[in-house]
């Protein structure tokens, strides 16, 4: 158990990952990472929560200026597991354990590329505290007296269900409106038919709703505006679509989601449909103005809807590397990182840029330019994370934003693994002084991809 640690920060120095194999890491160079009671996490066990360390740093009372919400939510559910029930701020958390020391630890599943983060104290000099599923105040693990218990699932469901947070007041004027005003806004029965229903079981999702007899998809929308007029529905909530109530940054997320993301990466998203011209659809007639728009393509349903949803909106540690990247703005060597993109503009755009090499790999030699290069080969995931990690070490991302760059990288790193990559490398130099580039890699399996651009000027 780390007590009287110093604040141990696990910057990386060579950004070298190990993607696979149990107990692989990432190379954190200097200083060493230090192991306390995160070892039980890392071999076999009653709750096997991670089998690489990624990361660990203590906390102090300093700390919480920098901690985000969820941050703050993580710690205190930890605290919880220990007698402090009663803690309810990120200040009494941090003075309820022993000498106002927290170790909080960034572990991964090898087999599974499930994060996890590990909250430990000191609580009566024994190790307490919890392991949480990564971006959510979930508990995955207890632990107690220095032991993992009430283990839950090894991966966590990140479905966000079909009722954002911003729209659960829909739900509450479902079971709470009185007859009458229910009555205000549908035919009789189907009002009638409501009130029966939630007497019986509250509603808990919009599914729930619309399962009511006598509701269908005219009757969700005149429930939803009643909601919504009543004041149960704030400007937060964008509305229900194809029966999943979205907010407005979810919407927002989708719609660009769909505009953006290459063919092949919709139908990684959409593999489970029968009916693939769904995908041709989504393409074809983009770019889509709304989320309305998206939602009354042509095939596009519940289940379709509800996977865009999730695809657009699923924050995982490389998608929060990336966005760190891309917040730092460096005019004359920047360095941008996207992921949802169709890389045949960017192909076709090559026969009229001032491109000095390009090499290709998994393409269609016909859509290459005159002078490009094919090489036979396609890329594997070691190749992807290594050009990626030299980027991320180039945008300096670890010094100027304080972030630590390696949960990320092993994030990539797992979802990389065994997999086979179709992509250019695109170099210009427009002038003596400008030197720019673009590295694209598109999943063969999953349609996945990741652009790495980089401008620089002397």
């Amino acid at each position: 158990m780390f007590r009287n640690t110093k604040l141990v920060t696990t910057i990386l120095g060579s950004l070298v990952l190990t993607a696979t194999g149990c107990g692989a890491s990432v190379d954190v160079g200097s200083p060493e990472v230090e192991m306390g009671s995160a070892k039980s996490a890392l071999g076999p066990g009653p709750c096997p929560m991670g089998n690489q360390l990624i990361t660990h740093e203590v906390l102090t009372p300093a700390s919480i200026p920098s901690l985000s919400a969820l941050d703050r939510a993580q710690i205190i559910a930890a605290v919880h597991e220990s007698t402090h029930t009663d803690v309810i701020t990120i200040e009494e958390a941090f003075d309820a354990v022993d000498e106002d020391l927290i170790n909080r630890f960034v572990l991964r599943d090898s087999y599974t590329n499930q994060f996890y983060v590990e909250i430990e104290y000191g609580a009566g000099d024994n190790s307490y505290g919890a392991y949480l599923y990564w971006g959510t105040a979930q508990v995955a693990a207890a632990i107690h007296d220095g032991f993992p218990e009430e283990c839950g699932p090894n991966v966590f469901n990140y479905d966000l269900g079909d009722t954002a947070p911003e729209c659960h007041g829909f739900l509450d004027y479902a079971n709470t409106a009185t007859f009458a005003q229910l009555d205000a806004y549908l035919p009789s029965n189907v009002a009638q038919e409501i009130v029966n229903a939630r007497a019986s079981q509250p509603f808990s999702s919009v599914a729930s709703v619309f399962a009511v007899n006598g509701v269908a998809e005219t009757r969700l929308q005149q429930l939803y505006t009643a909601a919504k007029n009543g004041g149960y529905v704030g400007a937060g909530c964008s509305g229900i679509y194809d029966q999943v109530a979205v907010s407005t940054v979810e919407a927002a997320a989708l719609v660009d989601f769909v505009n953006q993301a290459n063919r092949e990466e919709l139908q990684g998203v959409l593999s489970f449909l029968i009916n693939e011209t769904v995908v041709e659809t989504l393409t074809v007639t983009r770019p889509y103005a709304g989320v309305v728009a998206v939602s009354n393509a042509s095939g596009v349903g519940n289940a379709v809807f509800r996977s865009l949803r999730n695809a657009a909106t699923r924050w995982r540690p490389f998608e929060q590397l990336v966005g760190k990247v891309n917040g730092l703005d460096h005019p004359d060597a920047q360095i941008r990182l996207d992921q949802h993109f169709d890389w045949r503009p960017i192909v076709a755009a090559a026969q009229n840029d001032p491109v000095t090499s390009m090499e290709c790999f998994g393409l269609d030699p016909a859509l290459l330019p005159q002078g490009a290069t094919h090489r036979p080969n396609l890329a594997n995931g070691s190749e992807v994370l290594g050009v990626v990690s030299d980027a991320v070490a180039a945008s300096h991302v670890f010094a100027e934003a304080s972030f630590n760059p390696a949960p990320g990288l092993a994030d990539l790193g797992g979802r990389s693994t065994n997999h086979s990559f179709f992509g250019c490398y695109i170099h210009y130099h427009p002038n003596p002084w400008v030197y720019d580039s673009k590295v694209f890699f598109v999943d063969t399996y999953n349609g996945a991809s990741i652009l790495v651009s980089q401008h620089y000027v002397e």
